[in-house]
């Protein structure tokens, strides 16, 4: 039967232009991600104007999963989808990691937690490009899928890429570049395919997996510890690893597609792409989250126990610190309770960060005689919190411990340690 051709359009000269572009970027450190946008928007790929464009018999569908790279956003690696077809000169990679500065509201949709990702097309030399370019690895396996099966993928594909479909509301865990993979290979094959989902060792929550690949990246880390609560510390199953492209890959490679009465692998083969030679290591410790907090709790301690000599000095430093918590507890308590990011809910940040500091901040500056009976009390909320730490629901992230003593030991009853004041030649006891 003759095949359609499919239209597919590439300014090659554009393009490389744009790979100039990228090298100029590189040594400017501009992120890569705003570059591959540019190159899906002006690479001018088009499934031509057929709804249902038709594959030649020597077509293959894949899916691509593309290493971690030096960056948050490219920490967890990425999974993609690449359509081939020799008959016809056609290499193309269909990507759902993709979105639009110039979107309505972009900045506010991000905060909001209303995302909006689309499904984007490029070349496969361009694709591999930019990963060959940020040293980032590409392993690739080929579906095991008949001529109809195939054709059902594209046609999927075909319909998400038009401009009412492309879009999607994204979720970090739920909706994401993976789990669309996933959707896909499920809706096209018409639920024909038997998935064996690798479980978890134990009890496995998102929050452990993230800290697998966030080794080398302690403020990413800890940023992620401070937005998202304790929904990300439940026990997760085997389908919920799904969210990873490591996870999609797995489960592929224990997947089977039935035909009738007869089930086959859903992989025909694997290759690696492209091995990243590079190892990311992490930075200086001198600039880690425990090294500058640890030296946070250092200043408290020593201005705590020189009070008598720099009490104008720590009353400032105080309020220094109760205002940074104090800030930080409404970003949480607002992203938890006005926004749509599920997993910021329950978050036991909020304990030693508490929105209330603000105001004690405020007071430690405006207020010129302070209650020692409220920072006792305060005191001992602080150790209390302290003392269960390792006891919540959810994981708090163990650099944070030194700046949250540091906010303690500022609230430190010294009766123990009776400071005085030479006023006048005479000493009178100060009372803290």
């Amino acid at each position: 039967m003759k095949t359609k051709k499919i239209s597919v359009s590439f300014d090659r000269k554009l393009n490389k232009k744009l790979r100039l572009l990228f090298k100029f970027c590189n040594q400017f450190k501009i992120e890569y991600f705003i570059l591959f946008y540019l190159i899906q928007t002006s690479s001018h790929a088009q499934m031509g104007n057929e709804a249902q464009p038709k594959l030649s018999n020597q077509a293959k569908v894949s899916i691509l999963t593309c290493g971690p790279g030096p960056q948050l956003y490219e920490a967890f690696g990425h999974s993609a989808i690449r359509v081939s077809d020799p008959l016809q000169s056609l290499d193309l990679v269909f990507n759902y990691g993709m979105f639009d500065f110039n979107q309505k509201n972009f900045y506010g949709n991000f905060a909001k937690g209303s995302m909006k990702y689309m499904l984007g097309l490029s070349s496969f030399d361009d694709f591999m490009f930019q990963y060959r370019h940020y040293k980032r690895s590409v392993r690739e396996q080929v579906l095991n899928l008949d001529s109809l099966e195939r054709q059902a993928v594209v046609n999927y594909l075909s319909t998400n890429l038009k401009p009412e479909n492309k879009e999607y509301l994204y979720d970090y865990f739920y909706n994401n570049c993976s789990t669309k993979i996933i959707d896909l290979i499920d809706s096209a094959l018409n639920r024909n395919i038997k998935w064996e989902l690798a479980q978890p060792e134990g009890k496995v929550s998102y929050r452990q997996l993230i800290y697998q690949y966030t080794v080398f990246l302690p403020w990413g880390r800890l940023g992620i510890d401070l937005g998202l609560g304790s929904p990300i510390d439940k026990p997760m199953t085997g389908k919920q690893l799904q969210f990873l492209p490591d996870g999609v890959e797995q489960d592929l490679n224990r997947a089977k597609i039935v035909r009738g009465l007869i089930e086959f692998p859903i992989v025909s083969s694997s290759a690696v792409l492209y091995q990243a030679p590079v190892f990311y290591a992490a930075d200086s410790f001198f600039t880690s989250p425990a090294f500058i907090f640890s030296i946070i709790f250092l200043i408290s301690l020593f201005l705590s126990f020189k009070r008598l000599n720099y009490s104008g000095l720590l009353k400032i430093w105080k309020s220094i610190l109760f205002l940074l918590a104090g800030l930080l507890g409404w970003v949480e308590l607002i992203i938890w309770l006005f926004t749509n990011h599920k997993t910021a809910a329950w978050n036991y940040n909020l304990l030693w960060a508490n929105p209330l500091f603000l105001f004690l901040g405020l007071g430690y500056l405006f207020i010129k005689s302070n209650s020692n009976g409220f920072q006792t009390i305060l005191f001992y909320y602080l150790s209390a919190v302290l003392a269960i730490w390792f006891l919540l629901p959810q994981v708090l992230n163990v650099n944070l411990l030194p700046f949250v003593a540091a906010l303690w030991i500022c609230q430190f009853p010294f009766s123990g340690f009776q400071n005085q004041t030479i006023e006048q030649g005479k000493t009178t006891p100060l009372k803290v």
